[in-house]
């Protein structure tokens, strides 16, 4: 088979090429070379395009045009060789010289960023050839022996915060040079407008207890001019360059070895906390169909309906074709790049429901063949925008589906959340922690991750399934707990009412099997106001609110309790799905469920969850049992270890909208 390559086509014709057994098979690479290949003597670019005509090298000294010493070095012809692969080689030291790829193909010219790219200058607009050394925090070979503690592993809790939200309070404790930056991450002892006694950021994640931080995109996207107005604000969902950090969350987006130094210093600062990292990955579409793919190899990269147009499953308008060999060959190389350059300890997939499953497992076994690669973290969510035009044969990785998927893929569940607070798309909704009835089935599923089949799928276990009830989309959750209970809420008054629901709504997850998630701050009762989409609204409405936190101490407090209490209970860290034959329902009144739960080693919880809005008297198993929570504290040692706040026998109140938790 041969391609004219001189030939414009249709959209729809390069669909049925592309997609043909015979294109893969003739132009499918795999090598691990694409992009360019640094060294002192000589740097090597090599470019998939198959379908081009023509492609040049251009060599710049600076990222854009408008910096000083701005010039184009020099143009040089690119050589095609086998499998629609073009190089080129300088014989020279090119570290920190910018490039582009000028290609020729479907009867147009554009000059493109390599999509391998590992470094650009500002805003992404040119490749910067970087040396990975140079590029590396003092320390960084040996950084990961910071994280000797397994207890990340064991017993995961995972926090998902914006690097810009993070920092970017006035009061958060960190230098204005870094609010907002990647080196907010490295300031240490920082507190509440410098009082140390009420730590914020990393020193406040230490406290807290959480294992894991899940840092939406920070790879270079679309959304935010770099050079622009630090206010800008977006969650950056809109990848442009996937293998390079975001400029704006560096001090200097115009030298590109700089975001990556920061980035990696970022990384080794939560390392040396003893907190892992998870990236936020987007791999489903990239922000507009203008981009390095499409510019590479015309409609390879994406979906297409049958008339022609880009299928629309990321509700984005080009979704991206994980089937195809060549992206998803350029997912895996992606992903496996960040965790060894990067030192990552998790990845998070953006609308995983739009890749197909053969991808999603090929990913996984990529990551398991690293040193330690089994420990890394691989999770998604098991949904789409939206039908999707992927190749006839493919699986998409929906919650459906989630039996296909190996069993290191793990899924947010939307059954959980929203049986626990209500649905997240009609604010007025409620859950049973807010008054819906006859849930009582779905939370007792939720206790064991759906693990019994009633949800309509099949888990491989408990740590299969995140169970949440909040993240950076939709409402927060005291947002939402609000709309259901007024109708004009006022997001920013105390309210006790709203208070224990809170509390109720994250004792119940906490105490399900699976691993916890929840969105940074919703231990300390963030609002964002209302808005229920936040994805451009400004940084004050987006930025957690250190004071807030701080009012609302004793509600961290509680978090950090729950937290303790799962990693000192056994049963809670156990991933293989018999662990739910250890969970015993009893029989208790409407508007409750309640657990005794055994963790095979001698000890047991009782946990009972009362939505009602009375106090119940609830008969205990026999025997004397210790107090643990009452659903409005926990008492905790000075080593953040829990204490009895009294002991039962015979009975338990099960206090009005709370969790009690008893232990033995």
């Amino acid at each position: 088979m041969s391609i004219v390559i001189t030939q414009k086509r249709s959209p729809v014709e390069w669909k049925h090429l592309f997609e043909s057994e015979e294109f893969e098979q003739k132009y499918a690479y795999d090598g691990d070379d694409l992009g360019s290949i640094y060294s002192p003597d000589m740097t090597t670019f090599k470019v998939w395009a198959p379908t081009a005509e023509k492609v040049e090298l251009k060599l710049y000294a600076t990222g854009s045009d408008e910096e000083p010493e701005a010039a184009l070095l020099r143009q040089l012809p690119m050589v095609r060789g086998e499998k629609g692969i073009w190089h080129a080689s300088v014989k020279e030291d090119l570290e920190n010289v910018y490039y582009t790829y000028l290609v020729t193909a479907d009867g147009e010219t554009r000059e493109c960023v390599d999509i391998y790219a590992k470094a650009t200058g500002v805003n992404g607009k040119r490749g910067m050839v970087v040396n990975p050394e140079a590029t590396d925090p003092e320390g960084w070979a040996q950084e990961r022996m910071a994280l000797q503690s397994e207890e990340g592993l064991k017993c995961p809790v995972i926090y998902e915060v914006h690097v810009k939200d993070f920092s970017n309070d006035e009061h958060s404790g960190v230098p204005k040079k870094y609010r907002g930056k990647f080196m907010a991450f490295t300031c240490e002892d920082t507190g509440l407008d410098g009082d140390l006694s009420r730590p914020t950021c990393v020193s406040y994640l230490k406290k807290l207890g959480i294992t894991h931080v899940h840092i939406l995109p920070m790879y270079d996207y679309g959304s935010v001019d770099e050079a622009g107005d630090p206010a800008q604000f977006n969650w950056g969902y809109d990848p442009v360059n996937y293998n390079v950090p975001e400029g704006s969350y560096s001090t200097d987006p115009y030298h590109g070895e700089v975001r990556i130094k920061e980035c990696k210093k970022m990384i080794q600062a939560l390392h040396k906390a003893g907190i892992r990292v998870v990236m936020d990955v987007v791999y489903n579409h990239t922000y507009s169909i203008n981009s390095w793919f499409q510019a590479t190899v015309p409609y390879y990269y994406y979906r297409l309906n049958e008339d022609g147009s880009f299928s629309n499953g990321s509700v984005c308008s080009n979704d991206t074709a994980s089937e195809r060999a060549m992206y998803r060959k350029f997912m895996v190389d992606s992903v496996i790049y960040w965790a060894k350059e990067y030192h990552l300890d998790g990845f998070r997939f953006d609308l995983m429901g739009l890749h197909d499953v053969e991808t999603m497992n090929t990913i996984r076994h990529a990551l398991n063949e690293l040193p330690d690669g089994k420990n890394i973290m691989m999770y998604g969510e098991p949904w789409a925008g939206g039908p999707t035009a992927m190749k006839n044969g493919s699986v998409q990785a929906l919650k459906a589906n989630v039996a296909l998927l190996e069993e290191g893929i793990s899924f947010f569940n939307d059954d959980t959340r929203d049986a626990i607070k209500g649905s997240v798309f009609i604010a007025e909704k409620p859950g049973f922690v807010n008054g819906q009835k006859g849930l009582e089935d779905k939370i007792r599923s939720s206790v064991l991750a759906w693990c019994d089949g009633k949800g309509g799928y099949e888990p491989h276990g408990p740590k299969q399934v995140l169970s949440y009830v909040s993240a950076h989309d939709n409402y927060t959750l005291w947002d939402k707990l609000l709309y259901t209970k007024y109708e004009k809420p006022d997001f920013k008054a105390k309210d006790e009412v709203i208070l224990t629901q809170n509390r109720l709504a994250a004792g119940i997850y906490f105490t399900c099997l699976g691993i916890p998630f929840f969105q940074a701050g919703e231990e300390g009762v963030r609002t964002k106001l209302g808005i229920g989409d936040s994805y451009c609204s400004p940084a004050d409405v987006n930025q957690l609110d250190w004071k807030r936190i701080y009012e609302y101490n004793e509600m961290s407090e509680y978090y950090a309790g729950l937290i303790a209490l799962r990693k000192a209970f056994s049963g809670y860290q156990e991933a293989d799905k018999t662990v739910t034959e250890r969970i015993r329902f009893v029989e208790v009144p409407k508007d409750m469920a309640a657990f005794v739960f055994e963790d095979g080693k001698g000890r047991e919880l009782f946990v009972v969850y009362n939505a009602g809005n009375d106090s119940q008297e609830i008969a205990l198993p026999e025997g004397e049992w210790k107090v643990i929570s009452d659903g409005i504290q926990f008492k905790r040692d000075g080593d953040g270890g829990l204490l009895a706040l009294g002991t039962a026998e015979g009975t338990v109140r099960a206090a009005a909208v709370s969790v009690t938790i008893l232990g033995r």
